[in-house]
């Protein structure tokens, strides 16, 4: 079974952890494996096909059971929040009005291939009465039209509205993954405000205690009045720092559960993020591996994008066919069924002397317009030139993205092992200069240069750390794997 292949090329557990979310770039270089494999097996399967059925399988292994409604009262997991966004979210809404929109044109196209009947009554009445009329006059009919010939003209505009649907459908694929992206990102913001606040609070809370240590000294007579008031500065300091977080903290609260479709003045409580915990646990991440040139054609075969952009190539070649066809003739048949009805109220007998009936054919084309349809054809074919340019670019832009979320995710790995680093010795050389402080080796300066380093090194860590999983997102969203 296709299910169980990504484990039979040694996809072990770690791996299926590799990134954030149901979807593992760590895998995917063994998919790639997979891929020539099945390919060889099943020339006659696309690629595309392959590939969303192997991201498939490993959404299948990685995912947990399914959520049903989401209890806004419970701190909520990046999933969960997900889940509300591509529910309640209005970028989402419009995106199934949109595609709503786009299938009833698909009906209306295909309703061309049948005939129409309308039903017509009137009512006169005249001061003036001829032969054969009286003051007041009724008539009931009813009139059937149907297209005979219009030399493709239906056919192209049915098929233009199908690929208008199929580009509905992946501009909404690409919406979704927008938002999925916007959510992550604001997600990860909350999460690293929170623990940005920790880490105000235990630098506070080290700052106030040492003001307190130097006033003991001060009363002891070992150091001035002055070393309070730097002391104190230094605490000020780290309480505005709080105060800052404090507000960033809010303001991330707000834009998490405005993009998921609800009030901003909802507060969303979110989960403990396990990952930060254990790569505090561990002191390590994993890192990507897969090579950058297999990303990039991973994106080339799964971006929404591509299809969007063939359909909408297609959907204009058919306008401008269905420009061209406006110059050709239409045939249509008419029949007509009509009754004098005041006539027949009067005498209620022998129907069919008071109704008639009639049935013809009409050619209609245009001899002379002033130009309009020619320019029309001229417009649709630059704008299908426009469109088919853009296209070509579009391969180079992917390509682009791709490298440019690679690299970015490639400094953020480097920058969080250097980040570690830097806490371990801010925090070293924090404890030797505090000690050497304590018995007077060490002067203040010293103690609160040291202070600033192991604050900045937390400060540091925390970003680093969130910067590489936003980064991890901003790569399968690149790659079109972002779910």
């Amino acid at each position: 079974m296709l299910g169980s292949m990504p484990i039979s090329v040694g996809m072990d557990k770690e791996m299926l952890l590799m990134i954030h979310g149901k979807i593992k770039l760590a895998v995917l270089s063994k998919l790639a494996v997979l891929q020539g494999t099945l390919r060889a097996g099943f020339q006659k399967v696309p690629l595309k096909t392959i590939l969303i059925l192997q991201f498939a399988a490993v959404f299948c292994i990685g995912a947990q059971e399914p959520v049903g409604e989401v209890d806004l009262s419970q701190p909520l997991t990046l999933e969960q929040c997900i889940q509300v966004g591509l529910e309640r979210s209005t970028s989402m809404r419009n995106a199934r009005l949109n595609l709503a929109i786009q299938e009833l044109r698909v009906k209306n196209a295909r309703a061309q291939y049948f005939p129409q009947i309308f039903s017509n009554g009137n009512y006169d009445f005249s001061d003036r009465v001829d032969f054969g009329f009286e003051p007041e006059n009724y008539n009931l009919g009813l009139r059937g039209q149907y297209t005979l010939w219009d030399n493709g003209q239906r056919e192209g505009g049915f098929a233009q509205a199908k690929e208008s649907l199929t580009a509905t459908v992946s501009r909404n694929e690409r919406t979704k993954q927008d938002l999925i992206l916007d959510i992550t990102v604001a997600y990860y913001d909350v999460l690293k405000r929170q623990e940005l606040i920790k880490v105000s609070e235990q630098i506070l809370a080290r700052s106030q205690e040492n003001t307190q240590r130097i006033r003991d000294f001060v009363e002891a007579g070992t150091l001035i009045p002055a070393d309070v008031a730097t002391a104190e500065l230094r605490e000020a300091n780290d309480e505005l720092s709080l105060l800052n977080n404090s507000n960033s903290l809010q303001i991330a609260q707000a834009t998490l559960p405005r993009l998921l479709g609800l009030d901003p003045g909802v507060l969303l409580a979110v989960s403990v993020d396990e990952s930060y915990q254990l790569y505090q646990e561990r002191g390590t991440i994993e890192r990507v591996e897969i090579p950058i040139e297999e990303a990039i054609q991973i994106a080339l075969s799964t971006r929404p994008e591509f299809q969007e952009r063939q359909a909408q190539i297609k959907s204009q070649e058919w306008s401008l066919t269905l420009a061209k066809l406006q110059r050709w003739p239409r045939l249509n048949a008419d029949v007509d069924y009509n009754v004098n009805l005041d006539d027949y109220l009067r005498e209620r007998e022998n129907f069919s002397d008071f109704r008639s009936w009639s049935a013809g054919v009409s050619l209609n084309f245009t001899l002379f317009d002033g130009g309009i349809l020619g320019n029309r054809v001229k417009e649709i074919g630059m704008q299908l030139e426009q469109t088919r340019e853009n296209a070509s670019d579009l391969e180079r832009s992917v390509a682009l993205a791709v490298r440019q979320a690679y690299l970015t995710l490639q400094r953020s790995e480097i920058a969080v092992d250097i980040s570690k680093k830097q806490v371990t010795n801010a925090q070293l050389s924090l404890d030797v200069i505090q000690g050497r402080f304590d018995v007077g080796k060490a002067i203040l300066l010293e103690l609160l240069d040291a202070q600033t380093s192991y604050a900045q090194a937390l400060t540091n860590e925390v970003n680093a750390f969130y910067d590489y999983k936003i980064a991890q997102t901003r790569l399968q969203d690149a790659m079109g794997v972002l779910q």
